[in-house]
């Protein structure tokens, strides 16, 4: 008789047979960079806080000593515009960040450009629209010149998150017409959630965020694989080199589907700030052990078929890897 337990005598024995491992190297940190230099806790996402940028720096160096290889950068501006023209500006704040962390730190981080038209235009929209309408080539031709002004300041990867399509061949092309051949496109496909929400809190200049924004006209439907992979199909056609599915704990699946369908592109996975918060909120009221739910969690992304996690608990979670919380 085939007895289960057989190879489950001891923790040594288990870590034998595990088919795959969560390590540091998995992991992706998100960091907010405020432009006007401020440094405080994010009201909505309780243990994260923005960062001016010489505090990034200090940050990203703890990053690099837990093991971790990349951060994504969400700057928070003081104005945005109507169209979103300050994002061209090559003395921005976007590409000021990313020229101090490559001086700073080189090649030791790899820094990872979320392109959106949210973080610059007045309205908050992710897109460009006209009477409702997702304007498609608009959004993806201005993503193209944001990416190439990202690149040039010293962003090693640009990540498109509009959710347009067209987004990854404009971008594609507008970076090797710049000489940037080899800046990777890592897309974003995401189902229309409403764990996004802590997020948009604190992105947003808005008293009232995302007020007035029909998500569903850009993001996939959250129960049509379909029309999810659909959208997975036509980024990677287009070039993208990596696939984020978003958010990952309602799209366990969804990622093990891309695995299946794209076993050669690299997936990543994004631990959503709604994720985040109720993972912090059954901690804090003792409802479960925080670290040992965090480290589950990530585990079943993992598992899943992610090659890489973006996670606001990062550095907690590098630390329970290396033994050091």
């Amino acid at each position: 008789m085939r007895l289960t337990t057989r190879i489950k005598r001891s923790k040594q024995m288990i870590r034998m047979v595990r088919p795959v491992e969560l390590t540091t190297s998995d992991l992706i940190y998100p960091i907010f960079v405020r432009e006007d230099g401020k440094k405080f806790e994010i009201a909505s996402m309780k243990g994260q806080d923005y960062f001016s940028l010489e505090d990034a720096v200090t940050t990203c160096k703890k990053t690099i000593e837990l093991g971790i290889p990349a951060v994504m950068v969400f700057g928070v501006l003081k104005e945005k515009d109507a169209d979103g023209s300050t994002a061209l500006q090559k003395n921005g704040f976007h590409p000021r960040v990313f020229r101090k962390l490559k001086k700073e730190l080189g090649d030791k981080l790899v820094l990872i450009s979320n392109l959106c038209l949210c973080d610059y235009t007045a309205d908050e929209f992710c897109v460009y629209t006209k009477k409702g309408k997702v304007l498609n080539e608009k959004t993806a031709e201005m993503l193209g010149k944001i990416a190439v002004v990202h690149a040039e300041a010293g962003a090693d990867v640009v990540a498109p998150a509009a959710m347009c399509d067209g987004q990854v061949r404009h971008i594609r092309s507008a970076l090797d017409r710049e000489g940037f051949e080899d800046v990777p496109v890592m897309t974003y496909v995401k189902t229309d959630s409403c764990l996004f929400q802590p997020f948009f809190e604190a992105m947003t200049l808005s008293k009232t965020p995302r007020s007035g924004v029909d998500s569903s006209t850009f993001r996939t439907d959250i129960i049509n694989e379909k029309m999810f992979m659909q959208k997975v199909d036509l980024d990677v056609s287009e070039g993208a080199d990596i696939v984020i599915v978003k958010p990952a704990l309602t799209n366990l699946d969804l990622i093990l589907r891309v695995r299946q369908e794209h076993p050669t592109i690299p997936i990543a996975a994004y631990q959503v700030s709604g994720e985040y918060a109720m993972i912090k909120l059954l901690g804090e009221n003792g409802h479960l052990d925080e670290d040992v739910l965090l480290l589950e969690s990530l585990k079943s992304i993992k598992r899943a078929g992610a090659d890489m996690i973006l996670t606001y608990s990062a550095l907690e979670a590098a630390k329970l890897l290396k033994g050091k919380a």
